[in-house]
């Protein structure tokens, strides 16, 4: 029987289709099938640790020996962080915002102390440390945490930034001293400029009332001469003898030792220029010569300025602050050094 055409073509191309599959298949039968290579091994870092006790040991990863090592009482900027049992203590980035943490080295305070390894340590240097970690909690009174057991190190990885030594420490804690002296006397000195004026404003109209023209010094004191003496000028240095009597400008006496009542009659003696009396009478009895008598009316910031002084049963209020005080003196006598 005849075929037809559709037919032929038909046979055509399954017969074409068999031929593709089989030789398909026996090229992948022929073809070698690949064997994956195994990853190389890496070989993990071996350390050669010194031990420093039985409790302590250590590896420098970086060593620059060539600057200086930190010391007892010097401060150490570090990075750092301590492992245990793969979980992670402390890090010094996490606890100061990314900053190296601030620590005082001190003498080992335990056996496996890293202050004996950081003394070995120069800025730039990168240390491992293992140490017990019984005995840091021991030491620390603080419980270990139930992941770590008696016998497992702590690892710290350590690098030392930089060394503030304690000479450093103790200029910078005395410049920022002398700082806030200077702040504060730049302070006091105003207030005591301002309370100068208004002193003297109240000291002007008190001579304006009591009719009596004092001598102004450069100071702002006042004082007035009322005998002048023949003995020698007192002067820096030299033992002075005083007899005095203090009151405020209302003419309240608030201490003498030339009323029984104040409980010391003696003429008060000190030495000149020491600061052992108020900066008013430091400078007015320089005026003056021994058998002298004046008055000295001083303005508060050359008295007690803003502080106050304690009362007695003759004077229960003692001396309010920004007292401007007037003393009625009498110089006793003058000695120099050279003829004590």
């Amino acid at each position: 029987m005849l075929l037809n055409t559709q037919d032929m073509y038909q046979k055509a191309a399954l017969f074409l289709f068999a031929s593709l599959i089989t030789l398909f298949a026996a090229a992948q039968k022929a073809r070698p099938v690949p064997v994956p290579t195994p990853p190389a091994s890496v070989a993990r870092p071996v350390y050669n640790f010194t031990t420093i006790n039985p409790y302590l040991k250590y590896v420098f990863i970086e060593n620059k020996p060539t600057g200086t090592h930190p010391k007892e009482g010097d401060d150490v900027m570090l990075r750092m962080i301590a492992i245990c049992n793969n979980r992670f203590m402390y890090n010094s980035a996490q606890a100061n915002k990314g900053k190296p943490g601030a620590f005082s080295i001190s003498k080992a305070a335990f056996k496996g102390d890293i202050a004996d390894v950081l003394m070995l340590m120069t800025p730039g240097d990168s240390v491992i440390c293992l140490v017990d970690a019984q005995p840091m909690f021991e030491y620390t009174k603080k419980k270990m945490p139930d992941y770590i057991k008696p016998g497992d190190k702590i690892q710290y990885n350590i690098r030392l930034v930089s060394i503030k030594t304690k000479e450093e420490k103790e200029k910078e804690q005395q410049d920022a001293i002398a700082k806030i002296m200077q702040e504060q006397n730049a302070n006091q000195t105003a207030g005591a400029s301002k309370q100068l004026l208004d002193d003297d404003v109240a000291l002007k109209n008190y001579f304006n009332s009591k009719h009596i023209m004092p001598t102004k010094t450069a100071s702002g004191m006042y004082y007035s001469i009322q005998q002048d003496g023949s003995g020698p000028q007192a002067m820096p240095g030299d033992t002075v003898v005083m007899n005095y009597r203090g009151t405020f400008l209302d003419g309240t006496i608030f201490d003498s030792n030339l009323d029984s009542a104040f409980m010391h009659v003696q003429p008060l003696t000190f030495v000149l220029g020491l600061g052992r009396v108020i900066k008013g009478w430091e400078e007015g009895i320089t005026y003056l010569k021994a058998g002298s008598k004046a008055f000295f009316y001083i303005p508060s910031p050359l008295a007690y300025d803003a502080q106050s002084r304690p009362g007695s049963a003759a004077n229960p209020k003692g001396i309010p602050p920004n007292s401007i005080l007037v003393f009625d003196v009498e110089l006793v006598d003058v000695r120099h050094p050279a003829t004590h």
